[in-house]
């Protein structure tokens, strides 16, 4: 334990209120995530009990229930746990000695809990990692110490994530409630965590604990809007520096990120590239012509959207029929035609640059979706039906491109995740695609201008999401399980291989005998390998074996050896050798017999006889045949080449879990997710989404996939959404140059 260094008095004060603050903004925190996962249950229950049998039990009902009984319980364990974390930090209670108490498995309950924690410590990590780092500096001299352990600082990630585990233990809750808690737990703490984190700072920068910086993280500018438009609340909610509601859910941490940037730069080079008469923005009139063309008001827009959101428009369709078309070019076409519906001639109006940057992003992002993404026809026709909800966010609150946290930019993620690579082929790949499509008809049927109808089913649609991914990851354990038993299997018949060849290569020695021990005893001795290893007794059985055969051959140790006595005495060594095999019985004596003949005959020096000795063993057992070295990808195209020495580094830094994608048989580009990294010869193993091993290769046989094309690193280790942002920069940048 570091021994404890003097501090200064005040800094107990400093403490003391650390501890009142942060109680105190916790507290509610704890009250809001109840309160939400009590609506979202409520809601549920309703919409479960439409048409139902009024007398069966509702497991949201139960649920909801059980929350009602537990709530005053869970706030009360979450402040005593935060109290009590202070406490011993203002007591100066030493950290408790570890000791070899006995080890138990955790139940799969307690450890999901501890997972979905662990979850909520990396986001704030990743979220405030170099303020809090600069926290638990600051709380360690306030405490008289150099480091404080995670585990005993009440402000690091660890207990800040752990600590809703904290407070529900030793509460029975069902297994949907905890999975949401956690959720909103997460969200919620995201979302307050830079007003808890500001006066903190300020507080040890008072102290001296500090240097004093600015930490107000600066709000996005508010859209400018103009004149000859509507005015919508939403806009004016922005305008005077305050965030949209999400009803029910929470909004989104008030750092933005580096999308923020992203989001800038994209619209920044939209509307460098849009020509001046655009589908948007028509030329103006020549000399005499009336101009009555005015920018649509957000309202109507809206309600155009509504009027299209029921089914697929013509320029979706369009563009999944011609992949060359551009779905933002015919989407502003779709918009202005429908207009006609609400009452406005399509030839009076156009759509202003800000709505007509909602709509541009929109339509490359979903075309982004169907070029880099590998959706069957269904999947294709289910993404299809989200474009006119998705431009509907995109006009009512921008920061849908902003923050990663975003309820509908999760969603897109999860149904891209539920969809990609799931052909239907198994009864729980149609599950999930049922799910995701009972999701998005909600959707489509129930959004009017609340977003907080995407957190509600980003929850709902995440919870089978999980389920599933318990499935997934246990066909990843077994796809890693049979290629290890295979690598094991080569590694073993490499070691008999390299023992035969130690033997009798250079050797003159009767067909017979080098038969036996190039298929038997070699077959055998991979056994060996693979259940006893290569330091058993069983396997230096199996060599002195094949040594003592051997010497019984001319200028061998035992030459002058009577064969009959010596092969009565390996006669039993032999026939469990065979045995091995699938030779027993009179074929094995036949087999021993032809071997002492072969033997013999070369003692004679008749090689005639030696020949014929042989062929008794062709009827044993043909060796497995021994797997190609060479790669073959997803549709059989060989790969040749010398990779580059630079790929092959940058392949090395991929880490268990990382995406990249691989090209098939028709070019097109597929999900592969690094699952498993051999111990025994170092290739690495990729699966699809549904846990399906599709390659496994070393670093420079993927090096050479890299060169010819058809292996792509995923730079953004993001959802879809944020990926395809990566990509849609791309995609300017080239029609820029």
């Amino acid at each position: 334990m570091t021994p404890p260094i003097p501090r200064p008095p005040h800094h107990d004060e400093v403490l003391r209120a650390t501890r009142r603050s942060i109680v105190d903004a916790l507290a509610p925190l704890v009250l809001a995530v109840l309160g939400r996962v009590d609506d979202w249950l409520f809601d549920l229950a309703q919409k479960e009990g439409e048409g139902a049998d009024p007398f069966a039990r509702s497991p949201r009902l139960e649920a909801m229930n059980a929350l009602r009984a537990h709530r005053a319980a869970i706030e009360r364990q979450f402040s005593v746990h935060y109290e009590g974390l202070f406490d011993a930090l203002i007591e100066a209670r030493p950290e408790p000695a570890v000791g070899h108490a006995g080890l138990s498995l955790l139940g799969e309950q307690e450890l999901e809990q501890q997972l979905a924690a662990d979850l909520i410590a990396e986001a704030l990590q990743r979220h405030h990692g170099h303020a809090l780092d600069a926290l638990a500096r600051a709380l360690a001299r306030a405490t008289g110490v150099e480091l404080l352990a995670p585990q005993r600082n009440p402000l690091s990630p660890f207990c800040l994530g752990h600590a809703m585990h904290r407070a529900v233990q030793g509460i029975e809750l069902p297994q949907m409630l905890q999975v949401v808690l956690y959720k909103y737990y997460e969200r919620e703490l995201l979302q307050r965590f830079p007003a808890i984190l500001e006066p903190l700072q300020q507080r040890f920068a008072a102290a001296g604990l500090l240097p004093r910086q600015a930490t107000a993280a600066p709000r996005p500018p508010a859209p400018s809007r103009a004149t000859d438009r509507t005015p919508d609340p939403r806009e004016e909610a922005l305008a005077a520096g305050s965030e949209p509601a999400y009803g029910a859910a929470s909004g989104p941490p008030a750092a933005q990120g580096d999308d923020g940037n992203v989001f800038a730069l994209l619209r920044e080079m939209l509307r460098a590239l849009r020509p001046p008469t655009s589908p948007a923005e028509p030329a103006r009139p020549e000399r005499g012509e009336r101009n009555e063309r005015r920018a649509l008001a957000t309202t109507e827009m809206l309600s155009v959207l509504s009027l299209m959101q029921t089914e697929v428009p013509p320029a979706v369709l369009e563009t999944m029929e011609r992949h060359e078309a551009s779905l933002s070019v015919l989407l502003k076409r779709d918009l202005l035609q429908s207009a006609a519906r609400i009452g406005l001639s399509p030839d009076q109006v156009r759509l202003h640059p800000d709505e007509e940057d909602a709509v541009d992003l929109v339509g490359m992002l979903f075309d982004v979706l169907f070029d880099d993404h590998d959706f069957e026809q269904r999947a294709r026709n289910l993404v299809s039906r989200l474009v006119v909800p998705y431009i509907k966010v995109a006009l009512l609150d921008r920061r849908m491109f902003m923050y990663r946290t975003h309820p509908a930019r999760r969603l897109l993620n999860a149904v891209t995740e539920a969809c990609e690579g799931n052909g239907g082929q198994s009864a729980q790949d149609r599950e999930m695609l049922g799910k995701a499509e009972q999701i998005v008809d909600t959707l489509v049927t129930d959004f009017n201008e609340d977003v907080a109808i995407f957190e509600t089913l980003e929850l709902e649609l995440r919870s089978s999401l999980d389920a599933h991914q318990k499935r997934v990851e246990l066909a990843e354990r077994r796809a890693a399980e049979a290629q290890r038993g295979q690598e094991r299997l080569e590694q073993a018949r490499a070691q008999a291989g390299g023992e035969l060849a130690h033997r009798v290569d250079g050797q003159r020695v009767p067909a017979a005998l080098r038969e036996f021990l190039a298929r038997s005893w070699s077959h055998h001795l991979a056994l060996v390998a693979l259940r006893e290893g290569n330091d058993s007794l069983a396997w230096m059985a199996a060599l002195a074996l094949a040594d003592k055969l051997l010497d019984l051959l001319p200028g061998g140790k035992a030459a002058g050896v009577g064969l009959a006595t010596a092969m009565q005495g390996l006669g039993a060594d032999l026939v469990a050798v065979l045995a091995s095999s699938g030779v027993q019985g009179e074929a094995a004596d036949a087999m021993v017999a032809a071997i002492a003949d072969g033997i013999e005959a070369q003692r004679r020096g008749d090689a005639a006889a030696a020949q014929q000795a042989a062929a008794v063993l062709r009827v044993a057992p043909e060796p497995l045949p021994q797997p190609t070295p060479r790669l073959k990808l997803v549709g059989g195209t060989e790969v040749h080449g010398t990779p580059d020495a630079a790929d092959i580094v940058r392949l090395r830094e991929l880490k268990v879990g990382d995406w990249v994608s691989l090209a098939g048989e028709d070019d097109k580009p597929a999900p592969a997710k690094l699952a498993w990294i051999s111990p025994i010869s170092s290739r690495l193993m990729f699966v699809n989404r549904r846990g399906v091993r599709m390659l496994v290769a070393s670093l420079e046989e993927l090096a050479a996939l890299k060169k010819a094309g058809r292996l792509v690193l995923r730079e953004a280790q993001g959802g879809a959404f944020e990926d395809a942002l990566q990509r849609m920069v791309g995609r300017l940048q080239k029609d820029s140059a």
